[in-house]
């Protein structure tokens, strides 16, 4: 009996994604982020920036990256939009208490208010590694602890997410988890590490200066690069998209019999 087309790719399409899922060896080329260069869309929601990667197995990825900070004011926590800047070293976020930027402060630190960036991502993602590019904050030791967090957004992924001034609760309600990467070192130099051990999934990710801050040291840092990978249903499906694409124009091009 002959399977149906449309039955192989999806038997396929299961099997990729279960073998993606159990073994590395499977996983397609990540796509890299540079956040060296980037242009500025000057909209108030976290000074947004599109970003675009390229993976050799699955072509482009599209990311609106933000800029924000926490406040505590008494015994609440707000969200408070802040520049997000592109320098040589990375990304980084000016925040309104940052003193003109002097001392390092044009970084992504928690010296008085605690910087991050909000990624939304055009398709689910997994966050791989990232570069670090640490500094010394107000003469501090350097250190590169942040706050990672992950979520699946019904948000139009190059959408306003309107936080300015809210609670840090309507912050937390955009996520599913949250865990810290430490720096690998005590010496705080700069480093390219694994951020996503667990290997969590969403898209919509945070990566901000740990927000705990369990060690007393000062974080300062500019995000560099980033590498991601797709969900494996999402790398299954467009897998299984070029095979059927390219089995119509093999059909196509099929020389007809005399």
């Amino acid at each position: 009996m002959k399977l149906n087309r449309w039955a192989v790719l999806a038997v396929a399409a299961a099997s990729l994604a279960m073998t993606y899922e159990g073994s590395a060896s499977a996983a397609p080329a990540p796509a890299v982020f540079d956040f060296t260069v980037g242009s500025n869309y000057n909209i108030s929601d976290g000074n947004a920036r599109i970003f675009t990667a390229t993976s050799s197995d699955l072509g482009v990825f599209k990311v609106r990256a933000t800029g924000w900070s926490l406040e505590k004011v008494g015994q609440s926590t707000y969200v408070r939009d802040s520049k997000l800047l592109v320098y040589d070293g990375g990304l980084a976020v000016v925040s309104g208490d940052d003193n003109g930027g002097d001392n390092n402060q044009h970084t992504i630190d928690n010296e008085g208010r605690k910087d991050f960036v909000i990624l939304q991502f055009d398709k689910p993602v997994a966050l791989m590694s990232a570069r670090f590019n640490t500094y010394s904050v107000l003469g501090y030791s350097k250190d590169s602890d942040a706050t990672i967090k992950y979520g699946w957004s019904d948000l139009a992924w190059n959408s306003g997410l309107g936080l300015n001034n809210k609670n840090v609760s309507d912050l937390n309600a955009l996520f599913d988890g949250s865990y810290t990467s430490l720096s690998p070192s005590n010496n705080g130099a700069s480093n390219t590490r694994n951020i996503n051990p667990n290997l969590h999934w969403g898209d919509i990710w945070l990566i901000g200066a740990d927000f705990t801050n369990s060690d007393g040291r000062i974080d300062g840092f500019k995000i560099t690069n980033l590498a991601v990978v797709p969900e494996p249903a999402t790398w299954a499906m467009m897998i299984a998209g070029f095979g059927f694409v390219g089995a119509v124009a093999r059909r196509r091009v099929r020389p007809q019999l005399a």
